[in-house]
C-alpha cells in the first residue's frame, strides 16, 4: 500500500519498500488473525525517519489504512509488544522496571 504525505519533503510511504519493523501475526479469515498492525519506518535523507502504522484486514470489504505516528508512540507500539529499540522513542519506562527486576520472561 502506498500513500504521500506532504510535509517539508513530499514522502511517499510504502509497505512494500519501507522497512518494516513489526509484522502482525497473519492467519485465516477465520482465525484471530484477520486483522492486524504492523508498523513500518520511512528513512529520509538528513531528516528524521518517519513511522506509521499499516491496519489491515483479511476481511471482505474492510479498507486498509496507512496512520503516521510520531517516534514515541512507535516505542509504546513495540514495547507494548515485548520489543525494546534504544533508538526509537522514550524508552525511560521500560528501562526502570528492568532495572527492578522485571522483565517479559515473568509476564508468562
Amino acid at each position: 500500500m502506498k500513500l504521500t504525505v506532504h510535509e517539508q519533503n513530499q514522502a511517499t510511504l510504502d509497505t512494500g519498500e519501507d522497512p518494516c519493523l513489526f509484522q502482525a501475526p497473519r492467519g485465516l479469515k477465520e482465525s484471530g488473525y484477520s486483522r492486524g498492525k504492523d508498523l513500518y519506518q520511512h528513512p529520509r535523507k538528513d531528516l528524521p525517519p518517519l513511522y506509521y502504522l499499516h491496519r489491515w484486514s483479511l476481511q471482505p470489504g474492510e479498507r486498509e489504512e496507512i496512520t503516521l505516528i510520531s517516534p514515541i508512540m512507535a516505542g509504546r507500539f513495540l514495547e507494548a509488544r515485548g520489543l525494546v529499540c534504544q533508538d526509537i522513542g522514550d524508552q525511560r519506562a521500560s528501562a526502570i522496571l528492568r532495572s527492578w527486576g522485571y522483565g517479559m520472561l515473568e509476564e508468562f
